[in-house]
């Protein structure tokens, strides 16, 4: 049996469903949405997209951000100024986590924007805090890691009220 090397010609219709799937798989791509975690769990990648979506600029793409952090906890290689030990931002999520939900009944997740704010503004201020250790210093750590100018760029532009 022989096989059909001739090129295929589709219709305008059928390059047009070709481009839409393109477009929609790369939608997903952009957003993070097919991306499996590699030291966290997706509660905990969950958490970090959602943080990082208060804490970086506007022109910034949190899920881009959050699959190199993740990435880099789980390789140890990259281009950030500290080590990164993945407990310590593994213990740093759930722990936002578990305040959001004894606060509020919902993950950090899944909370507005307002109240995920509020939450952060109580952590940094030190009025909510966590069990295991200083929650304010893992987000000053965690701004360090991932800003470029570390937690001093608020005024640039910056979504964070801390």
């Amino acid at each position: 049996m022989a096989i059909d090397t001739s090129p295929v010609h589709l219709s305008a219709t059928d390059r047009f469903i070709q481009l839409t799937r393109f477009t929609r798989l790369q939608r997903l791509v952009d957003e993070g949405a097919v991306y499996v975690p590699q030291s966290l769990n997706l509660s905990q990648f969950a958490t970090l997209r959602a943080l990082l979506r208060r804490i970086l600029p506007q022109q910034a793409r949190p899920a881009h951000v959050a699959t190199a952090l993740d990435t880099t906890l789980a390789t140890g290689a990259g281009h950030l100024a500290r080590p990164l030990l993945p407990i310590d931002y593994q213990l740093g999520l759930d722990e936002l986590d578990t305040l959001a939900r004894t606060r509020t009944g919902f993950s950090f997740a899944d909370l507005t924007s307002e109240i995920q704010d509020a939450i952060l503004s109580l952590i940094a201020t030190r009025d909510l805090a966590a069990r295991r250790f200083n929650l304010s210093i893992w987000l000053n750590d965690l701004k360090e890691a991932v800003l470029p100018d570390g937690p001093t760029t608020r005024g640039a532009g910056v979504r964070t009220p801390f």
